[in-house]
């Protein structure tokens, strides 16, 4: 949120903006949600279109990053009885005398 809030242009207008920020303030996901609220409550809707692309395109972007880490996650080795039993025994209650 801090790398976006510079070119969010929500308490500023874009050609306040510096070069950088302007050039890529409409592509990150502050500014279209500022965007995309305003023009939802004060212009019913009108002229979301935009926002509504870029900030679904960053969904689809952090859920497909998510499940291809998750495809290649390391699966965690499955605890038999046997060794709960032996992990449970060697273990001392808290507060019990020693």
């Amino acid at each position: 949120m801090l790398f976006g809030n510079p070119s969010s242009d929500g308490s500023n207008g874009v050609p306040y903006l510096p070069d950088f920020w302007r050039a890529i303030g409409p592509y990150l996901p502050p500014r279209n949600a500022a965007v995309l609220l305003n023009n939802t409550l004060y212009f019913d809707g009108h002229g979301i279109t935009q926002a509504l692309i870029v900030l679904l395109l960053y969904l689809v972007v952090a859920g497909t990053a998510l499940g291809f880490l998750d495809w290649f996650r390391t699966p965690k080795i499955p605890v038999s009885p046997q060794t709960e039993a032996e992990a449970a025994a060697g273990t001392i209650p808290i507060g019990s005398p020693p």
